[in-house]
């Protein structure tokens, strides 16, 4: 499929991954949560290779039989919450924000990430006012994306999901949008490659590059 590059009027975009550098942030807690159990700990590596979305699953597979209320909780209390300053935007990320503003589009953030914890990296980065709404701790987005879409009045041909996960690959596509990974983030090109997408950038300043020459036109 040709990337429709001039009718895309509005990006979904994830948060973690794709837009913040969380990944180191995110394995701190998930590893406090595991000591917390009496869980050996996940290196990067090993986190990366074994961490999908929707979360629910992952914590399925490693605590299986703790209860999700309780794991949400934990990882809220263990979350890093005095190193938020040092969770910076992925390279490029801001530039790429300021072009889709300057050039009309509507932003809207879709992650799992909980409220709290994408607004305080948000405005600690100064690009908290680039989006009109952010739908934060959404654990199944495939089935959210349809929620989204009709509260912002959003026609799927005009726009596109934005993602470092093969999750946020299948939700464009439940939602029938242009979609766009990025290897920026939580999986590797051949993970994300398995998901199809319609466009894969290296990184937003790529992307950047790709609809800079289109504007978005009636």
């Amino acid at each position: 499929m040709g990337f429709p590059a001039r009718m895309i009027r509005n990006l979904i975009l994830d948060w973690s991954g794709t837009l913040a550098d969380d990944l180191g942030a995110v394995i701190t807690a998930t590893n406090r949560v595991m000591t917390h159990y009496a869980k050996p700990t996940l290196s990067r590596e090993a986190f990366r290779e074994i961490f999908r979305l929707p979360y629910t699953e992952f914590y399925r597979d490693i605590l299986p039989d703790v209860p999700l209320a309780d794991l949400q909780a934990l990882y809220l209390k263990h979350f890093p919450e005095d190193d938020s300053h040092a969770v910076p935007m992925i390279e490029h990320a801001p530039e790429f924000l300021q072009f889709a503003a300057d050039t009309g589009r509507r932003m809207f953030v879709c992650s799992s990430a909980p409220l709290e914890h994408v607004l305080a990296q948000a405005r600690v980065n100064g690009v908290d006012h680039f989006f009109e709404h952010m739908h934060c701790g959404v654990i199944d987005k495939c089935a959210h994306v349809h929620d989204l879409l009709a509260k912002h009045g959003l026609a799927p041909e005009e726009t596109a999901f934005v993602g470092d996960m093969r999750h946020d690959i299948h939700a464009g596509k439940a939602g029938g949008l242009t979609t766009i990974a990025t290897a920026t983030g939580y999986e590797s090109v051949p993970t994300l490659m398995q998901a199809e997408p319609d466009i894969l950038v290296r990184n937003l300043s790529a992307l950047t590059h790709l609809m800079r020459s289109l504007t978005v036109g009636a």
